[in-house]
């Protein structure tokens, strides 16, 4: 009976409702992470952050000599 209810549910519509839930969750598991293991999760806001400036850079660099 669920999975006969489960199959009546559009897959786009699933997926949608996944990323919604996966979205609303982000926050407390990032709070569980920073409890459990407080330096490995610095550790890689720090490489994300570094990683997102590199990027960032890189785009100001084609910015300016595209002009």
């Amino acid at each position: 009976m669920l999975l006969a209810q489960i199959r009546e549910v559009p897959v786009a519509q699933y997926n949608t409702q996944r990323r919604r839930l996966a979205l609303a969750e982000a926050p407390r598991q990032q709070k569980h992470r920073l409890h459990r293991h407080p330096v490995s999760t610095i550790q890689t806001l720090v490489d994300q952050h570094t990683e997102l400036l590199t990027v960032l850079e890189s785009q100001a660099l084609e910015y300016q000599l595209d002009s």
